[in-house]
């Protein structure tokens, strides 16, 4: 969690106050043409995580307001032992820097805990395919989504800071707080 929260500050530490167009991003035209062929409709027949194990490999797309990066990512769900223990491991650049968490069944079989391994464990909720969860660390609003298909998986963080909101509404119509985004990482990862 340290590692990938240094990569997002670094990206979103070099001025970066709001992300230009965020709501899309550009995947080259034969990740987009994959992904047309393959769209599988989300089954609720699948069983999480057993019918999802494997290793997903493709691009990050990292999107801030100084422009956009893509750069290799790998994401590893794979079995041990311990019939509540997952591997949870995010590979990230050429060099392939390791992010070795555990993915851990709780009593309740729609949330998950994902262990960094390090004193941080991260609750994730699960549903429809999707593990979904929002957290804050040092300042910084992320949110985490990850769906499974049959053959490959999309992948996505987004990060707001906290001392950007600011605030609209009233007592009356209610008070809401706006958190801009500052950094978007995309990925959709195909299946090994």
């Amino acid at each position: 969690m340290k590692q990938l929260l240094l990569l997002l500050l670094l990206i979103s530490s070099v001025g970066c106050k709001e992300a230009q167009e965020t709501s899309t991003t550009v995947y080259n035209d034969n990740v987009e043409s994959q992904l047309t062929a393959n769209k599988n409709i989300l089954s609720t027949d699948k069983i999480f995580p057993q019918d999802f194990l494997g290793a997903y490999k493709g691009k990050l797309n990292i999107t801030t307001s100084r422009g956009k990066e893509s750069i290799p990512m790998e994401f590893h769900l794979l079995e041990t032992t311990d019939s509540l223990n997952y591997q949870y491991k995010i590979f990230y650049g050429e060099e392939r820097s390791e992010r070795a968490y555990n993915l851990k069944k709780t009593h309740n079989p729609n949330l998950y805990l994902v262990d960094e391994n390090n004193g941080i464990v991260l609750e994730t909720a699960y549903a429809d395919q999707t593990l979904f969860s929002t957290y804050e660390v040092m300042g910084n609003l992320l949110n985490c989504t990850e769906v499974f298909h049959d053959d490959y998986m999309e992948f996505m963080i987004t990060m707001a800071r906290v001392q950007d909101t600011s605030m609209t509404g009233n007592e009356e119509s209610a008070i809401v707080k706006n958190y801009p985004l500052s950094v978007m990482q995309k990925a959709v990862l195909f299946k090994e």
